[in-house]
Formats: C-alpha cells, structure tokens, sequence
C-alpha cells in the first residue's frame, strides 16, 4: 500500500464522509462498497449538522453519529454529490468543517458535484479537477482557481480525487484502489463486483453530450 494512506495497522483506516439532505445516496455507498476490499480494516463515520438522520435524495436515510462541530482522525476523506449541493454551499459550518477535515486528511475524494464542496472550501486550488458534466457550467464558475477539466472521468492529482457524475464514482474509487494497492488489485476487485472498470480517467464519453448543450 502506498505511504499516502499507511494507517497504524491496528487501527486501519478511517473513512470519514459529511452528509447533508439530498445527498446521492450511490455517490455513498457505490464506493464505499468497492473500498471494502482495502487490505486494512476500514472504519467509516457518518458527519451531519447535528448527528442525526438524513434523507438522500432517493429518499433513504442515513443514520450519522458526529456532527460539524467534531475533528476527526480522517485518513480518507469522502464528498458525495447530490441535489442538496447548491443549498449546502450556503451552509458556513459545513464548508469550514470540510476545509479543516480536508486539510488533514491523507486523501480527499468527491463524487460527482461533491467537488463543489471541495472548491468552496479551498481545497482543490491550484489542483485539477473535475464534476458532473451535466452541472459543469455552475460548478466551474464556483472557484476560478481549480484548474477544471472539462473531459475527463476522473481525475487525480496528488492526493485529491474527483470524479464525473455519479457513476464514474466508481471508476475514480476503482482508480484509488489502483494507486493505493496496484492496477491488479483494482481489476479484481471490479471483476469480483462484475462491473465493467472504465480505466482511463480521460475516457469521458458523455462530456461531449452535456456540454454542447
């Protein structure tokens, strides 16, 4: 495992993931379903405004245990996307706990439009980086100093991942896993997934159907 994410390994890895209403509930559960098959033991906490449930998007609820006023210990740090984006850049306490828990994490993912979080907390400036592209146009205009790249799956620089939309949360947390354990351990745990890796973080097929638009 690479020295960006080398936990103690009685203690393993702590995933720590911010949730707000109307978060995309598969922008949660696709990759941590995917990270479960890190060779360390993964602990994940749930942070919501007040440590208690919310409802994604899709209307299932989500039980939390720590709120924004908490500092975790946080080796990966998860965004997830999702409707509720645009009214939680509004939301100060949120933002500012990304930004602290960003700053100490040893990696910073976000799903789809959860990369408008890591924009407005400061956190991808200077960095390359993507989002949905059928909310592009919004997310781009948010922070000028993220060097946003229209066509691309997912992209990494340094410890940072971001991904498209939704699905290619997946690809990037396949990605992830590559970086982490190696290209082998990823294709095999996409295989034992039965799900077809998109490799290629520059292979964005549907760049080209949203952004004409």
């Amino acid at each position: 495992m690479t020295e960006a994410l080398a936990p103690d390994k009685q203690r393993g890895i702590s995933i720590v993931i911010p949730l707000f209403p109307d978060f995309c509930l598969l922008d949660v559960s696709g990759p941590l379903t995917l990270l479960n098959a890190l060779e360390e033991e993964i602990t994940v906490t749930l942070v919501s405004d007040n440590a208690s449930a919310v409802i994604s998007e899709q209307g299932v609820s989500l039980m939390t245990e720590a709120d924004f006023n908490d500092d975790l210990f946080c080796d990966l740090l998860l965004v997830p996307g999702g409707k509720g984006v645009k009214a939680s850049l509004n939301h100060p306490q949120l933002i500012q706990w990304i930004s602290r828990q960003g700053r100490k994490a040893r990696i910073r993912c976000a799903v789809c439009t959860g990369s408008a979080l890591l924009a407005q907390a400061g956190l991808l400036d200077h960095k390359a980086a993507t989002t949905s592209k059928h909310q592009y146009h919004w997310v781009s205009e948010l922070n000028h100093n993220v060097k946003w790249q229209p066509v691309a799956r997912w992209v990494q620089d340094e410890n940072t991942f971001t991904s498209s939309g939704t699905a290619a949360g997946l690809d990037m947390s396949l990605g992830l896993i590559a970086f982490l354990m190696g290209e082998e351990a990823a294709r095999k745990v996409a295989i034992d997934a039965e799900y077809l890796w998109r490799n290629d973080p520059d292979d964005d097929p549907f760049a080209p159907l949203h952004l004409v638009e």
